[in-house]
This record gives structure tokens, C-alpha cells and sequence, in this order.
């Protein structure tokens, strides 16, 4: 009987059944065999491959600079009882703490223990700007909503790296463009390629182009505020703040669309009045005092000094989590349409 390949799978508190938000904090688990996400990619191998140790950490703990050191070393030690031959992490779809740990553990283990590593996430989960010129990052639907389309293509990609065989384009293995581009040969010459690319694209078919330039959208930098002191200033704030049992139902992450509440009579924002929906954060002391995350006190008081020209009368807020950029350009453009028919000249936006 072959012997079979091995395998190490880590995944967050969540996956692992350990806890939510309130387990975020916790530290490196090992747990033997298959957990989570595990599970699904194991049964794409049938008999050729298996994950011997699953690992878990809360995306709080892992993400703590100061405990990585610890997480690096229990991982080394892991690595070199087991000898696997592939690492693999997530999927983390658009889950920002839980992707950038996804990413670098397998940026770890790829550069500092020579195992080959693959993970998987949305394609604006902030990790892939940050790991994806040297690591393998299959991508994914925003949500876990599309695991069991992605398991397949992980599971697959995973164990070629664990035959050691020759990963191919991105393209056709499905992770997200590193930027790397390599030489290679073609039955076809550039001119003959190209002037298949035109005919194509002239006759209304799909094309693709083998140098994709990747542009960035710029935008203009505001002008500078002439007269703070007559100014009339908003608060807008990405994190979730609204009045206590969320009256409009304004979704934890993934937003599409903001509220909108009045201020007006308001010094301060009230704790018990106020609370933050948003799930990408531990909001405890957001909810203890919310003028932690819009100052309205402040603001007030530098109002009253004639610091500035007035608070506006309401609180714009939306949950910027997980929230893809087609939503997110139209909650700041209804936003903003809002903003300027109250005369507002400066906004105060705070995050998380």
C-alpha cells in the first residue's frame, strides 16, 4: 500500500467549534485529524492524501504581534513531528483578521520551514495585498455562503503541491495573480495570438489578455477648509453605531446600504441609548462609551469654543465589514448626497 501524503489544516476559533467573537482571544489548539473546513477538502483526496493535525487560533490571539513569536514556534515544532507535505489555511473568504492569519502562517511556513502552503479568501480580504506577490491565494466568494464551490478547487490545488508537481497559471489553477510573470513556450507565435485576441474581440467574444495592467482609481484630495470656524461638521463612521436593537436592521458586515439618526438634542451619545452592531470587532467598550467612536462630546465642545461652526444633526453610520467596493462606492455616494443637501463642509469619518 502507498504511503499517503500528509497534510496540516489551520483554521480559526470559529471553524474549530471552539467560539465566536467572545473566544477570539484564544490561543493555538491542536486537534488530531480533520476539523472544520478540513472535513470537506479531505474527502476530494479519497485514499491519496490525509490531514493529520488541524490547528485553531483566534484571529484576536494570532493577529496580536507580540504573540506570533509563540504561534510561529508551536507551529515549527508541529511541522517538524508531523513532516507534512502541504500546509493549507481557510478559506477566509472576506474576513480581514481571519485572512491576514490565514495568509501569514502560510507565508511562514512557505519561506521559514520550506513547506509548500496554499490558503484561500476573497479577493479584497486586505491579506491579498499583503501576501499574495509570495503565496498561493485560491480565490473565493465573499461569504462562506459559497464553500462548497471553493473546496474543490483548494483541495485540488493543495494536493498538487503535496505530489510536488508544477503549479500552472493562475488562470487555470484558480488562486489570485501574484504579479510574477514567467517565460514559457507556445505552439503559437505573439502575432498569430494577438491577432486571434482582435478578431475575437471585434466579433463580440470573451478575451483575455495575457499582460493584464492593473489600474488604481484616484481621487482627488479635497480642498483645504477656508473657515473651520463657520463650518458645519458631520460625524460618519464605518463601525457600526446605532440606537440600541438596531431599528433598521442594518446588516453586521457585508453592508449595503447606512442609517441615518438625529443627534440634534444630543451633548453626547448615551451608552445605554447606543451600540455597535458591527462584527469584526470587539465592541465592549464602543458600548460602554459610544463617543468613543463618534466624539460627539468633543465635537460639542469645540463648537461651544467656536472651534467650529456647528455639529450636524445627524449620525451617519454603515458596518464596513466584509463590504465589497460596488456597495461600498454607493453607500459613500448616498452618503455624500446627504452630507452636501444639509450643507455639511467637513466630515469626521472614524473606523474601528
Amino acid at each position: 500500500m502507498a504511503v499517503k501524503l500528509k497534510a496540516i489544516y489551520y483554521i480559526n476559533q470559529f471553524y474549530a467549534g471552539i467560539g465566536g467573537e467572545e473566544r477570539a482571544d484564544a490561543g493555538l489548539t491542536t486537534f488530531d485529524g480533520v476539523r472544520g473546513p478540513a472535513i470537506g477538502v479531505a474527502k476530494f483526496w479519497k485514499d491519496e492524501m490525509e490531514v493529520v493535525k488541524t490547528i485553531a487560533c483566534g484571529d484576536n490571539f494570532v493577529n496580536t504581534e507580540s504573540n506570533f513569536p509563540e504561534i510561529a514556534s508551536a507551529i515549527r515544532e508541529l511541522v517538524d513531528q508531523v513532516k507534512p507535505d502541504v500546509f493549507i489555511a481557510g478559506p477566509a473568504f472576506n474576513a480581514g483578521r481571519y485572512g491576514v492569519a490565514c495568509a501569514r502562517v502560510c507565508d511562514y511556513v512557505r519561506h521559514e520551514l520550506d513547506v509548500s502552503s496554499v490558503t484561500a479568501m476573497h479577493h479584497e480580504n486586505p491579506a491579498v495585498s499583503m501576501y499574495v506577490k509570495n503565496n498561493l491565494i485560491v480565490a473565493t466568494p465573499e461569504t462562506a455562503a459559497g464553500m462548497s464551490k471553493i473546496l474543490p478547487r483548494l483541495a485540488a490545488l493543495a494536493l498538487k503541491l503535496a505530489r510536488g508537481e508544477k503549479v500552472g497559471p493562475a488562470a487555470v489553477e484558480g488562486y489570485i495573480p501574484t504579479g510574477h510573470r514567467y517565460n514559457e513556450l507556445h505552439e503559437k507565435t505573439g502575432a498569430q495570438r494577438v491577432v486571434e485576441m482582435l478578431l475575437a474581440k471585434l466579433g463580440g467574444q470573451p478575451v483575455a489578455t495575457e499582460i493584464p495592467i492593473r489600474t488604481f482609481e484616484s481621487a482627488p484630495a479635497a480642498p483645504p477648509i477656508a473657515d473651520l470656524g463657520s463650518t458645519l461638521v458631520a460625524l460618519v463612521t464605518t463601525g457600526g453605531l446605532v440606537p440600541k436593537g438596531n431599528p433598521d436592521g442594518l446588516r453586521q458586515a457585508f453592508s449595503t446600504t447606512y442609517g441615518s439618526y438625529s443627534i440634534e438634542q444630543l451633548e453626547f451619545i448615551p451608552s445605554g441609548d447606543y451600540e455597535s452592531i458591527h462584527g469584526g470587532y470587539d465592541t465592549t467598550i464602543v458600548n460602554d462609551d459610544p463617543n468613543r467612536l463618534a466624539p460627539l462630546d468633543q465635537l460639542r465642545s469645540l463648537a461651544a469654543l467656536g472651534k467650529i461652526g456647528g455639529v450636524w444633526s445627524r449620525l451617519l453610520t454603515t458596518c464596513g465589514i466584509g463590504t465589497n467596493v460596488v456597495n461600498g462606492v454607493s453607500i459613500g455616494q448616498r452618503m455624500a448626497a446627504e452630507l452636501k443637501s444639509a450643507g455639511v463642509g467637513a466630515v469626521i469619518l472614524t473606523s474601528t
